[in-house]
């Protein structure tokens, strides 16, 4: 008897203790996550009403705030009107018209000026075409130039090749679409004396120097140019 209730009190001390004190620990920790829980509930449910509060004052505000910071900025329509009427400044100018004066034109306002311009003639273009023998280049004649795109290089080029033609030939040619690099296969092939009329005609009705050569391979390398435009036009 002696010894077991020893053991029993053993029990109590070592192991018993422990046991209770854990299963107290435990159902501490549970009624303490069970009222936790609807607080950590009622935390989200108050962010929620924040969120959805912020984002009803910020809709309602916004345009207010925004409507009063648009009247502060320019017009947009003056902005972009600024930047496409920036034209050629003063000092430009007038120093395009110091070379003009040289050239022999003179009487030029700004607004003269800025015309040719406009139309794609400036000092240098009319200095290159004045340097390939057009000494007598009206301002119209420029205008009418450069509106047909033709370059003092074209002109060169084409003067290089044999050309020695009038303004009104030379707008004439560009018109129709004939370029140097055109004129001057068709002189590779044999043709050096291809006539601005025919030049014309070669490009209106689609003779190409790839058609040309394979006329010359079926037909000879006699073929004259005339034949081949008949030949073009009684196969289109």
């Amino acid at each position: 008897m002696r010894t077991n209730d020893q053991k029993f009190k053993n029990n109590l001390r070592g192991g018993s203790g422990d046991k209770l004190d854990d299963y107290l620990s435990k159902s501490l920790n549970k009624k303490v996550d069970k009222t936790s829980q609807p607080s950590q509930h009622g935390d989200k449910t108050l962010r929620r009403f924040i969120f959805v509060a912020s984002i009803v004052l910020l809709a309602f505000f916004l345009p207010r705030v925004m409507s009063n910071f648009s009247i502060n900025l320019p017009p947009v329509t003056n902005v972009f009107s600024n930047v496409v009427n920036v034209g050629p400044s003063e000092d430009l100018l007038n120093r395009m018209n110091t070379v003009m004066i040289e050239m022999g034109y003179t009487d030029l306002s700004h607004d003269d000026l800025r015309d040719l311009r406009s139309e794609g003639v400036t000092a240098t273009y009319i200095s290159n075409i004045r340097s390939l023998g057009f000494t007598d280049l009206t301002l119209d004649q420029a205008v009418r130039l450069a509106n047909a795109n033709t370059s003092s290089a074209f002109i060169a080029m084409m003067i290089e090749l044999g050309y020695e033609l009038t303004i009104d030939e030379y707008i004439e040619l560009r018109r129709a679409g004939i370029t140097a690099h055109f004129t001057s296969n068709i002189h590779d092939l044999g043709y050096t004396d291809v006539t601005v009329d025919q030049l014309i005609r070669m490009r209106r009705i689609g003779v190409t120097p790839s058609l040309i050569e394979r006329l010359q391979r079926e037909r000879g390398a006699e073929l004259s140019m005339e034949e081949i435009i008949r030949y073009r036009i009684s196969n289109q």
